[in-house]
């Protein structure tokens, strides 16, 4: 009976021990120091004295996580083989540590800040294409990359009544995650940001494609990330220097029920930040197998000019993409 009873735990993501992973790691620490000390202090400090901090603090945190630092630079390297980088991988790399650590604030303090206040701070463009895409009356699926900014123009975006319900893995697995990280840590942050999210599914809930079907029904708004990890069907494409796997759902659901795809990206962060719709893609009918790869091949097309453009605004640098074995 104890397999069975394993798989179960598995496949609902209930904790079990892992004796291959250290009881606590770096990872664990920073994690928990951030969930409880610095999120109590955080409420009895000025916002704007907040975030004059974090930016002082970047450069120090950079130096304590000289692993993760090394690891951004050379996924940098790699990826932009071929490409013109803004910068050298070094300098953006530091870039991107700096926007993590303010990333981090920024969820700390977005809810202090009142709608008046978020919007002084908030640009949008194309918030036309948004509204021409949910005229259609077939709800929309907004596509987006993780990058930075999101959870707080998601957060915006719902106070000026376009709200969107996001997609989130429960329990993400992280090979930096301890024991102790994986047991109290990581359930204690995704706590943390369902308040912050709001109106989230998880990948785990039975009936997910049910929930994001009910709300295209009534015309509501889906977040989809093009380089999540969210899918039983795989496709291999090209990707900033290498072949990647990427999931096709989010593409079958706009096919069959003709709900517009409307690209949205994200920039900056609580001092300033932007919106930036484009023009909505519509596809109708089940294409067949060559012509659905193309169509994804376009959306990761679309990923992949992002990251170039914005390449320290992408998240996934220190947190790399599923990977999976090509078969």
């Amino acid at each position: 009976m104890a397999e069975p009873i394993l798989e179960a735990r598995r496949r609902h993501h209930i904790w079990t021990p892992d004796p291959k992973r250290s009881w606590i790691t770096l990872q664990d620490v920073v994690a928990w120091v951030y969930l409880y000390p610095v999120r109590w202090l955080s409420r009895l400090i000025p916002v704007n004295a907040l975030l004059w901090l974090a930016d002082r603090a970047a450069d120090p945190y950079a130096r304590l996580r000289k692993t993760r630092m090394e690891t951004v630079t050379r996924r940098m390297t790699d990826m932009f083989k071929g490409h013109t980088p803004p910068a050298t991988p070094e300098i953006m790399a530091r870039e991107f540590i700096r926007r993590d650590v303010r990333k981090g604030v920024d969820d700390l303090v977005m809810s202090r800040l009142d709608l008046e206040e978020l919007g002084k701070r908030a640009t949008i463009t194309g918030m036309e294409h948004l509204d021409n895409a949910l005229a259609d009356g077939k709800g929309v699926i907004v596509i987006s990359a993780h990058f930075h900014a999101n959870r707080l123009a998601k957060y915006y975006l719902r106070r000026i009544g376009y709200p969107l319900m996001s997609i989130r893995n429960r329990m993400p697995g992280n090979t930096a995650t301890g024991r102790f990280g994986k047991r109290f840590v990581v359930p204690a942050y995704g706590r943390f940001l369902n308040d912050i999210v709001e109106d989230e599914t998880h990948t785990q809930d039975k009936g997910l494609g049910a929930k994001l079907l009910q709300r295209l029904r009534e015309n509501g708004i889906v977040n989809v990330h093009i380089d999540a990890a969210i899918s039983s069907e795989w496709f291999w494409v090209p990707f900033l220097n290498e072949e990647r796997p990427f999931a096709g759902g989010f593409l079958r659901i706009a096919e069959l029920t003709g709900t517009p795809l409307v690209p949205m990206q994200c920039l900056g962060n609580t001092s300033g930040f932007e919106i930036i719709f484009d023009p909505p893609i519509r596809y109708t009918g089940k294409s067949e197998p060559e012509e659905f790869t193309g169509r994804l091949m376009s959306m990761v097309g679309l990923l992949e000019s992002w990251i170039l453009a914005h390449p320290t605004h992408w998240e996934l640098w220190a947190r790399p993409m599923k990977r999976k074995k090509k078969p």
